[in-house]
């Protein structure tokens, strides 16, 4: 969708009034210059700098030329093709321009009008007509050109009059007159053009060798003492027994307490959905891409019909989850009071005494296997989600007999007492733990054998040549048949493998003649993960693309395109800095954000 600037200006109105004030008015103020008409100001008086060592600037002019700098500078912003990108897919708008950068744009304008004066460069009425309309369309997007939106625009958004943007206007068609004779001139490189056409479009023929770690398990050694003492050293946590707890508890189970609960009257279904109309039954409401929410939208509502059937449901489940919170503070109660008769301890068997209490009316009592933090959601489908046990219980702070605070869990209100809990050990090099590291390290040793083998056979290659290759290393050499690169049709069987040599010849590092290695993972295969592939590529040709004319005229309009906006702003730096800009002491020494310019 294409940023409209007339929507911006109108949907954002405050947000662009505040904009305004930052990037046009407050520096403006700052500066002192707002475009008055009439007998000269005193800071109009006097040499703003020199340019070309000999031709002097007023401050009249630098003035007049740092007040619609600000519009040439948005002009070549919205013009620029990452920006235009970034507006249309991203709706960023680039930041505003800093006082220094409208400075340095005065400057340009300055020196490019005279450039282009000198050059005898004129336009006509119709061209500062048409240059108006290319304005309007890139700040508004639309191409129907409007007076008053235009106004709107020089005032609301530069804080200019209207004879000043036609000022500016007049001397923006020269400067752009001047660029476009000057870009022209560039044409891209053709070698260039046709590399892009080409670019992807070639067919290669390639051979390729599979290097199995299986293959070298008899050359296996096993690893001593202090290679598997080092091993276990350095991957200590993976060998760690996590810590594993215990608990009993005590739940109010909210959804069995449902399933009791008698089914509602048509008066209660009824009274519950204009209750909870606006909480629970509001459509989903969603707007266009771009669009945002606007005041007095209304909110639309499911009907009465439509969520009938789950209403009942619903209202069930209400009465079971008070029901439950009240069970389960008429428990904490009990238990206060059980305490209170200990000493204010907890006897052992607390919990077996509440669930002799409170079992007919349905609290639930059980205790779980041992679990690790790791293990908490099996224990939640018994207890409920959002049961905290994955904190709670391995707090260091609790200890064995420890009972919690009431916990709401999907499933209703539960209590847990800490059973038992085994902290975090390490294991030491126990039997299991060096027979798994043994695996781990011959898991290495093979991985780094069959690696060796791989580079040793693409050194051979790269060295002597494939024939020299072949003789001295007894490999099992397959070929595919030509293919084209952006395509995995290689002939192979084996369509990942297929799919990943494409991948490895199209790769910028492959010549012809020349050999690479590639991991197995690029296969997506865990059977191969661990294996090494040498892909030595015999021969790689162009191949221009069916539409061979077509394309090649289109790519040539558009780098022509980018090598003339890149030529154009290389003449525009180059003639910048051939004017040598000099500043006025005046001008250079005052701190006033308007007489300061980077040297440009």
């Amino acid at each position: 969708m294409a940023f409209s600037f007339d929507k911006f200006v109108q949907r954002s109105t405050r947000g662009l009034f505040a904009f305004i004030v930052v990037v046009m008015v407050v520096p403006l103020v700052l500066w002192g210059y707002m475009g008055k008409q009439g007998n000269e100001r005193e800071e109009d008086k006097g040499e703003a700098g020199v340019i070309y060592d000999t031709i002097k600037i007023s401050k009249a002019e630098y003035n007049r030329d740092l007040t619609t700098a600000a519009v040439s500078w948005w002009v070549k912003k919205l013009n620029d093709p990452m920006v235009k990108m970034m507006m249309q897919y991203y709706r960023q708008m680039p930041p505003p321009p800093k006082p220094e950068e409208l400075a340095k744009q005065a400057w340009e304008d300055i020196i490019l009008l005279r450039e282009a004066k000198a050059a005898g460069i004129q336009a006509s009425e119709q061209e500062n007509l048409m240059q108006l309309r290319d304005v309007f369309q890139t700040f508004t997007g639309r191409p129907d050109y409007n007076d008053d939106q235009m106004a709107q625009l020089a005032s609301g958004f530069f804080h200019i009059t209207m004879p000043t943007l036609h000022v500016w206007l007049a001397e923006h068609v020269l400067r752009e007159k001047l660029l476009t004779l000057v870009s022209d001139s560039e044409f891209a490189d053709y070698d260039k053009i046709y590399d892009r056409v080409a670019n992807g479009r070639s067919m290669a023929k390639a051979w390729y060798a599979a290097f199995d770690p299986k293959d070298y398990l008899r050359e296996l050694k096993p690893p001593t003492t202090d290679e598997i003492a080092g091993y276990y050293q350095k991957n200590k946590d993976k060998y760690k027994m996590a810590a594993k707890a215990q608990v009993a508890y005590l739940l109010a189970d909210a959804e069995e307490i449902a399933k009791k609960e008698p089914e509602p009257s048509e008066d209660a279904i009824k009274k519950y959905y204009e209750e909870f109309k606006v909480a629970e039954f509001a459509k989903p409401h969603a707007h266009e891409e771009g669009e945002g929410h606007k005041e007095g939208e209304k909110t639309e509502f499911k009907s009465f019909e439509e969520v009938k059937a789950e209403i009942p449901a619903k209202i069930k489940r209400k009465a079971a989850d008070k029901a439950a919170a009240q069970l389960m503070s008429d428990v904490d109660v009990a238990l206060g009071a059980i305490a209170t008769a200990n000493d204010n301890k907890y006897p052992d068997n607390v919990f077996d005494q509440l669930y002799a209490k409170f079992k007919d009316r349905g609290i639930v009592h059980d205790i779980t296997n041992s679990f690790d933090a790791k293990q908490v959601e099996d224990i939640e489908k018994s207890v409920g989600a959002n049961s905290n046990l994955a904190t709670w219980a391995f707090d260091l702070a609790q200890k064995p007999g420890d009972v919690s605070q009431k916990v709401r869990t999907s499933k209703g209100v539960a209590l847990f007492r800490l059973q038992t809990r085994k902290d975090a050990q390490e294991p030491g090099i126990s039997d299991r733990v060096r027979e798994s590291i043994v695996k781990e390290l011959q898991k290495e040793q093979l991985k780094k054998r069959v690696q060796q083998v791989a580079n040793n056979v693409v050194l051979e290659i790269s060295t002597h040549g494939m024939m020299a290759a072949r003789l001295k290393y007894p490999v099992d050499w397959r070929v595919t048949r030509y293919f084209k690169t952006d395509s995995p049709e290689l002939g192979i069987e084996d369509s990942a493998l297929a799919t990943a040599i494409q991948q490895q010849v199209r790769g910028t590092q492959m010549k012809p003649g020349k050999a690479s290695t590639m991991s197995g993972t690029m296969l997506r295969s865990p059977e191969k993960a661990e294996w090494v592939y040498v892909v030595y590529l015999e021969d790689l040709v162009d191949l221009p693309p069916d539409d061979a004319a077509a394309q090649f005229a289109g790519q040539r309009k558009e780098m022509d395109e980018e090598a003339r906006r890149k030529y154009r702003q290389v003449y525009i730096d180059d003639t910048v800095k051939l004017a040598s800009v000099k500043l006025d002491p005046s001008l250079k020494n005052s701190e006033k954000p308007a007489e300061s310019s980077p040297n440009p």
